[in-house]
């Protein structure tokens, strides 16, 4: 039961810490291609390599293979004002932007932009999220799926009882 949505977008959150746990490929399993805005690459690929992040190699190899397509995204004014209002910097006023002009699915793991999409009626999905859905859809083990969130509460800001919560989803589903 794959769920192919005609259209995600994601932040750089989601792409870095999928790539640092080598789960960067569950985006092509769900989703078969994924949208990345220009400045999300900027951050993600472009300043990860200047550093020397693997990660920021294993996201460039993904844009390579094609199936990860950078796209230039320009917000009009008034959304960007007041998704800076909000609290969102440049790479998520874009994946929302994208998101809500497309209706497409956005990855996002930061709270405040993932409020400001749902308030637009995007739909949203964190590096959590997506790892989970990947199990419900027996795209990954029990264990794997565990694996994975042990190792993303390592490198992300997980709450005690998001963790225990994302831990019992993934005990049940079957």
């Amino acid at each position: 039961m794959k769920s192919r949505r005609s259209l995600v977008v994601s932040n750089a959150g989601p792409l870095i810490h999928l790539a640092k746990v080598n789960l960067l490929h569950l985006l092509k399993i769900l989703y078969g291609e994924v949208v990345v805005p220009s400045e999300v690459k900027l951050e993600a690929v472009d300043r990860g390599k200047e550093k020397g992040f693997p990660d920021a190699m294993r996201i460039e190899k993904a844009i390579q293979e094609g199936w990860m397509r950078i796209e230039e995204v320009k917000p009009n004014r008034n959304f960007a004002d007041t998704a800076k209002v909000a609290g969102l910097q440049d790479t998520e006023v874009a994946v929302v932007y994208h998101a809500y002009r497309n209706r497409a699915l956005a990855l996002l793991d930061d709270d405040s932009a993932r409020i400001f999409a749902r308030t637009l009626g995007i739909t949203v999905r964190g590096s959590l999220g997506i790892v989970l859905q990947a199990r419900k859809e027996r795209q990954i083990s029990r264990d794997d799926a565990a694996e994975a969130l042990d190792k993303l509460a390592e490198i992300m800001h997980l709450a005690p009882d998001v963790y225990t919560l994302v831990r019992k989803e993934i005990e049940k589903a079957d």
